[in-house]
């Protein structure tokens, strides 16, 4: 209040100072009608262009106060000179209440962070990562990235990646794997580009890494297709593609609980356990480890559906939260290299 009371105070003296002016400078012919309404909507214009803008509160609250002091100084239009230099008085008001330009749009969140390296320092978990930006990782490190719409991107060791939207990333080197959810066989999926072609994704888990001089594509779950200058492949879930400039591309079969997965483990985001039902857990487990989720019959799948999860699961690994969450439940379970079968 002190700081307001102040202001006003400040604002009265300079307003004084002003008319004491004025009256030394005596009468000047009247500013044409024309002239002030142009000065009045250009300003009126300027604030609806800041609008749009953080901070345009702001904005308007200085014009519109900058614009009352000249209605009730419009003499000094006058003691100025008629016309032009009336006009610059108002206009440089707006212009120097106009907000700073905003940073660049945010595309994800560091969701996850493993290692002690730079990388951990430059992003801590819940950091903002923007648009333009370059992510990169050093030895034992890695990220984890929740985007827009929910898209896990995570992030290998020894890894650098451009953020060039908030669905399309250029990978220039390392590896990283892509969780795109729900959002099965969408149109206008998240792309990765590389050097070697563009690999986009049509709802599915997959990873995209540059080996040397060729380009690997592995899909864990729906499909991606990939373009390079000349052709265009489809890759399906347990399919990995290997291009390299010049050779035919290469097809091999790779398990959804393969070992090759074992890296994003430790990117995996946190499971929350508020509020939700066994099976709610028992399918993110079964989605991050390429398990098949079964039950033995609809009995055991009722049972899941209405036993609560309890406790939190932070900083444990899919494997590591499936066997600590089941330990804690009277449910009958096996847990083998492709399945969670769920017996009562």
């Amino acid at each position: 209040m002190a700081n307001e009371r102040d202001k006003t105070e400040h604002d009265g003296d300079d307003e004084a100072s002003l008319a004491g002016l004025m009256k030394l400078a005596g009468e000047r012919p009247e500013i044409p009608l024309g002239i002030e309404s142009r000065v009045y909507h250009r300003v009126r214009e300027e604030w609806r262009s800041s609008t749009a803008q953080p901070g345009s509160e702001k904005v308007y609250d200085e014009v519109h106060r900058s614009w009352r002091r000249a209605a009730w100084q419009s003499t000094i239009f006058r003691w100025l000179a008629p016309g032009g230099l009336a006009v610059a008085a108002v206009l440089a008001v707006v212009f120097m209440y106009q907000p700073a330009p905003s940073l660049a749009a945010m595309a994800a969140t560091v969701s996850r962070t493993v290692g002690h390296g730079p990388a951990g320092s430059r992003y801590p978990e819940g950091a903002s990562v923007r648009i333009g930006e370059l992510v990169s990782t050093g030895t034992d490190e890695g990220l984890s990235l929740l985007l827009a719409r929910s898209e896990s991107l995570r992030v290998d060791e020894n890894t650098r990646i451009r953020v060039d939207a908030a669905d399309r990333f250029t990978l220039l080197s390392g590896r990283v794997y892509i969780d795109t959810g729900l959002f099965v066989y969408r149109d206008g999926g998240l792309t990765i580009d590389t050097a070697f072609g563009s690999v986009t994704d049509v709802g599915t888990q997959f990873s995209v890494a540059i080996a040397g001089d060729s380009l690997d594509v592995a899909v864990r779950e729906g499909r991606v297709d990939v373009a390079d200058q000349s052709e265009r492949y489809s890759a399906r879930v347990g399919e990995r593609l290997m291009l390299t400039p010049g050779q035919d591309v290469e097809r091999t079969a790779l398990d959804t609980h393969d070992d090759y997965w074992g890296w994003i483990a430790g990117l995996a985001p946190s499971f929350d356990t508020a509020n939700k039902s066994l099976l709610d857990f028992l399918k993110w487990a079964a989605r991050e480890t390429g398990r098949e989720l079964q039950f033995e019959g609809d009995e055991s799948r009722m049972f899941a559906m209405q036993t609560d999860v309890h406790g939190s699961i932070a900083g444990l690994t899919p494997d590591e939260a499936l066997e600590s969450i089941l330990a804690t439940t009277s449910v009958r379970y096996r847990v083998t290299a492709d399945k969670v079968l769920i017996e009562q």
